[in-house]
């Protein structure tokens, strides 16, 4: 091997390193962004309608503000199941620590209505369409904990695209 193969292997190897470099660090900045920051959410089934489609709607959630406690009733939020552990949902506020929430108890079979003062360090959630959704109602008031993140901008479908606002329950 002469001189001038090993100068263009040095060279080779040394663009190589770097763009492999370029590459870890646009990782690693991808990583940290959807931990810390935000992350998109795909969104289906029938919970949330109809806010979100049951065929599957993408959204940005932001990490930040439910970590300083600025999460209040009318959010949608990213929470991480109580009863299933592996799962993310999609779920509505109606109230945080120290409120108290009226709710059906079993809609598809009854009136019957139960109040509760939600207890401190949980918010209760509920699905928008309450017919089908397993929320709060099932499985009691969510551990702060459990917050995953607060939707902020629905980015898909392209009719529906925009910011998701603080909508009122009772309108």
């Amino acid at each position: 091997m002469s001189l001038r193969n090993l100068n263009e292997w040095t060279i080779i190897a040394k663009e190589a390193f770097n763009g492999s470099f370029l590459v870890a660090k646009a990782l690693c900045f991808l990583h940290v962004t959807k931990t810390y920051v935000f992350t998109v959410a795909s969104l289906y089934g029938p919970s949330m309608l109809p806010t979100f489609n049951i065929s599957g709607d993408l959204a940005l959630a932001e990490k930040i503000s439910h970590k300083l406690g600025k999460v209040g009733a009318g959010d949608i939020v990213l929470v991480t199941s109580p009863v299933e552990p592996r799962k993310i949902v999609t779920k509505r506020v109606i109230g945080v620590e120290g409120d108290s929430v009226t709710y059906v108890v079993d809609p598809q079979n009854s009136d019957r209505t139960e109040t509760i003062v939600v207890p401190k360090g949980h918010i209760w959630v509920e699905g928008d369409n309450i017919y089908k959704s397993k929320d709060s109602r099932n499985f009691g008031a969510v551990s702060y904990g459990l917050l995953q993140g607060k939707m902020f901008w629905k980015i898909w479908p392209p009719k529906d695209f925009g910011p998701l606002g603080n909508r009122d329950q009772n309108s």
